[in-house]
């Protein structure tokens, strides 16, 4: 893919999953898997063909790597936030801890 046509291509996916809801998340996997079946389909016996998506297998890997790279994005957001409440509660179950016992003393 041109370099021009890569960067239309990521400003799009990256609007697309910029704040998006799952149902989003969701199209942009099964877009990712769409590309991965028509990788798939592609041989030796078929990759000289022309006019078929074999001429186009640069551009379907790099979209559907845009498509990963943004969703991966996202779960480490979710990763981070998850680790950031995790460490949020057991500092204040072991203060409410702590503050029991003093009290008990």
């Amino acid at each position: 893919m041109r370099s021009n046509e890569r960067r239309k291509a990521e400003k799009a996916s990256e609007i697309a999953m910029k704040n998006t809801p799952d149902d989003e998340i969701s199209t942009a996997l099964a877009g990712i898997r769409s590309r991965l079946d028509t990788l798939a389909s592609i041989n030796a016996e078929n990759i000289l063909i022309p006019g078929g998506p074999q001429e186009q297998y640069h551009q379907l890997v790099e979209e559907a790597y845009v498509a990963l790279g943004l969703i991966e994005t996202q779960v480490d957001e979710l990763r981070a936030e998850l680790e950031f409440q995790h460490k949020r509660l057991d500092e204040a179950r072991e203060a409410a801890f702590a503050e029991a016992i003093q009290s008990q003393e």
